[in-house]
C-alpha cells in the first residue's frame, strides 16, 4: 500500500509526503512539494477530500496538524485483510479524489474547461 501510494505522490504534485506504517498511512497535501508548503487553511483541503472520496465510496480520515491550524493529511486504513484488488480500488478512488479536488480549486465556480 505505501509504494501504491508513493507512485501517486510521484503522479500528483499536491501529495507532498507519504508517511507512515504497514496499512496504517498518511498523504500530506500541499501547496509547494518543493517547499512542503501547506494548502491555506481557508481551502479545508483534508475535509473536502474526505467528502470527494466519500462520494466515490472511500472512506479516509482527514486529520489538521501544526497545533490543528494548518497542515492537511488524509489518513488511509485500510483493513488488515486487504488484497491487491483492495489496494488497486483505494488508490483508485484516491487518485479520482484528489483529482477532483485540484479541478476544483482550478475552478472553484464549477464551469467546464
Amino acid at each position: 500500500m505505501k509504494s501504491r501510494l508513493e507512485d501517486l505522490q510521484a503522479e500528483l504534485p499536491i501529495i507532498g509526503d507519504v508517511r507512515g506504517k504497514g496499512l496504517l498511512l498518511a498523504v500530506e497535501l500541499v501547496l509547494d512539494r518543493q517547499t512542503m508548503e501547506p494548502l491555506p487553511a481557508a481551502m479545508n483541503a483534508a475535509n473536502r477530500c474526505v467528502d470527494l472520496a466519500y462520494e466515490r465510496g472511500l472512506i479516509v480520515y482527514a486529520r489538521r496538524t501544526r497545533g490543528g491550524s494548518y497542515g492537511d493529511h488524509l489518513m488511509v486504513c485500510p483493513p488488515m485483510i486487504s488484497n491487491t484488488g483492495h489496494v488497486d480500488e483505494i488508490i483508485d478512488k484516491l487518485r479520482a479524489s484528489l483529482q477532483a479536488f485540484v479541478a476544483e480549486q482550478q475552478d472553484p465556480a464549477g464551469r467546464d474547461a
